[in-house]
């Protein structure tokens, strides 16, 4: 199993199952490892090593639901694809290997059906929150962005994008997009996809999420400038910003 199989990921069985996560700590939310039995075509080498997605070897990256995503899963999923080589994990200790890496470019909708292309090296310096619903550490974090949002500390210029993922329709707070809506995030929210037979949740595994609430910063040139699991006071949210992006 791959370490990127270590995100909440979906049973392949008459419904997606969402492994239990624990983690009551500060730290944030602890995502738990996937079920040891393989999905079909889990032993791939290519598919472990590689989110890469194109539509007919263009390049261009074609978002879709797969058909044999569970009826219960659709208020909460979306239609997705990830351009570019996925992340590592962050390690839980030391240097984190992804700074300087190409970040993955996402290629989705929004829970309006609006189409959204993440991409920082074509719209700037941008802030990728990863969001569970169920997750208690999410639901403390919202309100603090929010309220970075509403004292204007959010630095001019940055993009910032909710990505709703590990969604469990039997946890709570569902559907995610009313609780998105319902906590008052106004910035882009586009919600994972899923990959049916790796067993993944699309762009959580593209970024190497880890824990909830996860973010990374994006640089303008596209690289990985910060990631971070859990959540953080106002005050140190702006430093790691400003800090990582060189931006005020």
């Amino acid at each position: 199993m791959t370490l990127h199989r270590r995100v909440a990921t979906i049973a392949v069985t008459a419904a997606l199952l969402v492994a239990a996560c624990g983690g009551d700590d500060d730290a944030g939310t602890t995502v738990a490892p996937a079920p040891t039995t393989p999905a079909p075509g889990s032993g791939s080498t290519e598919a472990e090593t590689s989110v890469t997605t194109s539509a007919g070897g263009s390049g261009t990256p074609a978002p879709t639901i797969p058909a044999d995503a569970p009826a219960e899963f659709l208020p909460g999923i979306g239609p997705i694809a990830v351009l570019g080589e996925a992340l590592p994990l962050l390690p839980e200790s030391g240097a984190d290997p992804a700074v300087g890496m190409a970040a993955p470019v996402l290629v989705g909708e929004t829970f309006d059906g609006d189409p959204v292309r993440i991409d920082a090296a074509v719209d700037g310096p941008t802030w990728i929150v990863f969001l569970a619903h169920w997750c208690p550490h999410c639901n403390d974090e919202i309100p603090v962005i929010n309220q970075l949002r509403d004292d204007g500390r959010i630095p001019d210029g940055l993009d910032v994008v909710g990505v709703s993922t590990a969604v469990s329709p039997d946890r709570p707070n569902w559907p995610p997009g009313e609780w998105l809506a319902e906590l008052d995030w106004t910035y882009t929210a586009v919600p994972d996809g899923v990959d049916v037979e790796e067993q993944i949740f699309v762009a959580a595994s593209a970024y190497g999420v880890g824990g909830f609430p996860f973010s990374v910063l994006v640089d303008a040139d596209g690289t990985v400038a910060a990631r971070w699991s859990g959540g953080r006071e106002p005050d140190e949210l702006v430093s790691l910003i400003t800090t990582s992006l060189s931006l005020t």
